[in-house]
């Protein structure tokens, strides 16, 4: 019998007590399963997201300082290194409305770095939160470099994804869009 159909009965009276008390049980059971899937829904916040991982934001600032010495220093050898170079690779720059896969990142970064001459670099307003063995930098890289004896300079949002690769903080994503002023 459906459950409406029941609940007529039960309110004009033609159910007997017996009846009464299993459609009662029925419904605080079903009470009772909408609730604990309801909660189950509810999952409480990632322990991930909730924890510190100072020691990982450290870490992470401190490869950014290397990556911004070995592209000041055209040190390819070493900003190499400090990629994860390979299929998941992913580059976004303000001159390209393509994504750039590992090598057209790699190429593109080696020869605009190889053509800049007395380039300045800084991270400002750096923020570094880590999810586990993925960290995520964004700041304003704020640069300069010169040009047909002056001095150039530029700002861009930047977002560097990094990905905890045995033990060494790598970039795995690239974002850089440049700010218009």
């Amino acid at each position: 019998m459906p459950a409406l159909q029941r609940l007529v009965l039960w309110n004009t009276s033609k159910f007997n007590m017996k009846q009464k008390r299993t459609v009662k049980a029925q419904w605080i059971g079903i009470a009772l399963a909408a609730g604990i899937l309801t909660a189950g829904c509810v999952s409480p916040r990632n322990a991930e997201v909730q924890t510190d991982y100072s020691n990982e934001r450290t870490q992470i600032e401190q490869r950014l300082r290397e990556v911004i010495v070995a592209a000041e220093t055209k040190d390819f050898d070493s900003l190499d290194s400090y990629h994860l170079y390979g299929p998941k690779f992913t580059k976004f720059t303000g001159s390209s409305a393509e994504r750039l896969d590992a090598t057209a990142g790699r190429e593109g970064e080696h020869k605009g770095l190889g053509a800049a001459t007395g380039l300045k670099m800084r991270a400002d307003s750096l923020k570094i939160d880590v999810f586990g063995k993925v960290g995520i930098a964004t700041f304003i890289l704020d640069y300069s470099f010169d040009s047909a004896g002056q001095t150039i300079r530029r700002k861009e949002r930047s977002t560097l994804v990094f990905i905890n690769d045995a033990g060494s903080w790598k970039i795995a994503h690239e974002h850089l869009s440049p700010i218009k002023e």
